[in-house]
C-alpha cells in the first residue's frame, strides 16, 4: 500500500480543518439565532430588505451541506494520516484506533445531550470504526468498499428525495416540502424551549432516535466520502506534483458541482440532494483549491494563519462553537435571539458570527503557544492511550495465565 513520502506537516489541511469548522459554525448559527419567531417580528424594507434578500440567498447558494460535506472528506484524510503514521512506526493498523473511534462517539454523545442537536461526531465515529477496517485491506479492497459507499450514497438519497416526489405525483399525499429536508430552523422552533438549559437536555434525551435521524445518512456518506478523501490524500492531491489531480477535482467540483447545486436550489427543487449530494462535490472543488493555493507555499499567509490557529483545534473549536452560540442565543443564556428578531435579524446574526469566529480564532492562538493540542484533544488522546495500554495489560496477562496453564 503506497503512502505519501513526505511525513512533513501540510499547512493547507489545517487551513481547510479551519474553514470546514468556522462554515459549519456559519451554516448553523441561523438555527440559534432564528430559535425565537415573535409574531409581531416588523419586516425590512429599502436597502435593509435588499441586503436580507441576498445575504440569505447567497448563503443559502455558498454554506448549505458545502462544510459539512468538506469536515467529511477532511475526517477521511485524517484517518489515512493516521494510518501512514503507525505504519511508519511499524505499528499495526487499525491497532489502537477503534478506541479513538469509541471516544469519539462518546463525544457527540455528551455534545448532543448537552449542548447541540445537530452533533456530526457520533456519526463519523461509527463511521470511522467501518472505514478504519477496511483501510487495512489493499487499495483495489478500498476502491470497492468506496464505489459501495458512493452508490449507497447516491441510492439513499434517491429514496428519500426522488421516489417520495415521484410518488407524490401518483398518490398526492400532500406537500412534499413538509418532509423532513435542509429546512431544520421551523421544526427546531417548534420543538424546543430554549428558557431552561435542563429542560432543553430533557428534551434531547426524550427525543433520542427522532434527533439522532441524520446518523444513518451521515454514515453511509461517510463511508465514501472517507475512502475519496484517503484516496485524494495517497494519490498526491496537496503535493506540488499533484497539480493535474487538482484540476481535475476543481473541475468537477466548480464545473459540474456548482452549476448542478445552484440549479436545484435557485428552482427550490434540491432538498436532500443538495444538502447532502451535490454540496459534496462542490465540496470537494474548495478541497482541490486550497490544496492548490497551498501546494509550492511554505507561509500560511495572515487569514489563512487564523483558520489553520481553528484547524489545529477542530475538535475543541467545533464542540466550543456550538456551546458559545447556545449561550448567547438562548433564553437560558443572554437570550439574544428574542432580542434580535426583526429586520436586523440577518445583520445581528452575522455580526455574532464574525465575533465567535475572531474569539475562536484569538483563544486558538493563545491556547497553542502553550500546548500542542487542544484542550477536549488532549483529553481525549490521553483518555485513548490510557484505554489502549489497560486493553493490553489485561490481554498480556491472559496470554501468560493460558502460556502457564500449557507449560503446567
Amino acid at each position: 500500500m503506497t503512502t505519501n513520502s513526505r511525513p512533513r506537516r501540510i499547512i493547507a489541511l489545517d487551513v481547510l480543518r479551519g474553514i470546514a469548522i468556522l462554515g459549519t459554525l456559519l451554516t448553523n448559527i441561523w438555527i440559534f439565532s432564528q430559535v425565537s419567531s415573535p409574531a409581531d417580528t416588523v419586516q425590512a424594507e429599502g436597502a435593509l430588505a435588499m441586503f436580507n434578500t441576498a445575504a440569505q440567498t447567497v448563503l443559502n447558494l455558498f454554506t448549505d451541506g458545502k462544510f459539512i460535506g468538506l469536515l467529511t472528506i477532511m475526517f477521511g484524510i485524517g484517518l489515512e494520516i493516521q494510518r501512514q503514521s503507525a505504519v511508519r512506526r511499524g505499528e499495526p493498523w487499525p491497532g489502537r484506533y477503534p478506541w479513538r473511534a469509541g471516544i469519539l462517539i462518546l463525544d457527540g454523545l455528551l455534545n448532543y445531550i448537552f449542548i447541540f442537536e445537530y452533533d456530526v461526531l457520533m456519526g463519523y465515529g461509527l463511521t470511522a470504526l467501518v472505514v478504519a477496517a477496511v483501510m487495512a485491506k489493499s487499495p483495489k479492497v478500498q476502491k470497492i468498499w468506496m464505489f459501495i459507499g458512493l452508490g449507497a450514497h447516491l441510492a439513499l438519497l434517491a429514496s428519500m428525495s426522488v421516489v417520495p416526489i415521484f410518488l407524490n405525483k401518483i398518490w398526492p399525499v400532500g406537500d412534499i416540502s413538509s418532509l423532513p429536508d435542509a429546512n431544520r430552523l421551523e421544526a427546531f422552533a417548534e420543538a424546543s424551549d430554549t428558557g431552561s438549559y435542563w429542560g432543553m437536555v430533557l428534551n434531547r434525551l426524550q427525543t433520542f432516535i427522532e434527533g439522532r435521524g441524520e446518523i444513518p445518512i451521515m454514515f453511509v456518506m461517510g463511508l465514501g466520502l472517507f475512502l475519496v478523501g484517503a484516496h485524494l490524500y495517497r494519490a498526491g492531491l496537496f503535493l506540488p506534483e499533484g497539480r493535474r489531480l487538482r484540476r481535475i477535482v476543481m473541475g468537477i467540483g466548480f464545473g459540474v458541482g456548482f452549476p448542478l447545486d445552484w440549479a436545484l436550489r435557485l428552482t427550490e427543487t434540491g432538498g436532500f440532494v443538495t444538502r447532502y449530494g451535490t454540496s459534496t462535490i462542490v465540496a470537494f472543488g474548495l478541497l482541490a483549491a486550497v490544496a492548490a493555493f497551498y501546494a509550492n507555499r511554505e507561509r500560511v499567509g495572515l487569514v489563512g494563519h487564523g483558520f489553520s490557529l481553528v484547524g489545529r483545534m477542530a475538535l475543541t473549536n467545533y464542540i466550543l462553537q456550538n456551546l458559545i452560540a447556545s449561550i448567547i442565543f438562548y433564553d437560558w443564556g443572554f437570550g439574544v435571539s428574542a432580542k434580535i428578531q426583526g429586520p436586523w435579524n440577518t445583520v445581528a446574526t452575522l455580526a455574532i458570527y464574525l465575533g465567535i469566529a475572531a474569539f475562536l480564532m484569538t483563544l486558538s492562538a493563545v491556547w497553542l503557544r502553550f500546548f500542542r493540542r487542544g484542550p477536549v484533544e488532549l483529553v481525549w488522546h490521553d483518555t485513548v492511550d490510557k484505554l489502549a495500554d489497560a486493553a493490553e495489560r489485561r490481554r498480556g496477562r491472559r496470554a501468560e495465565r493460558r502460556e502457564a496453564v500449557l507449560t503446567s
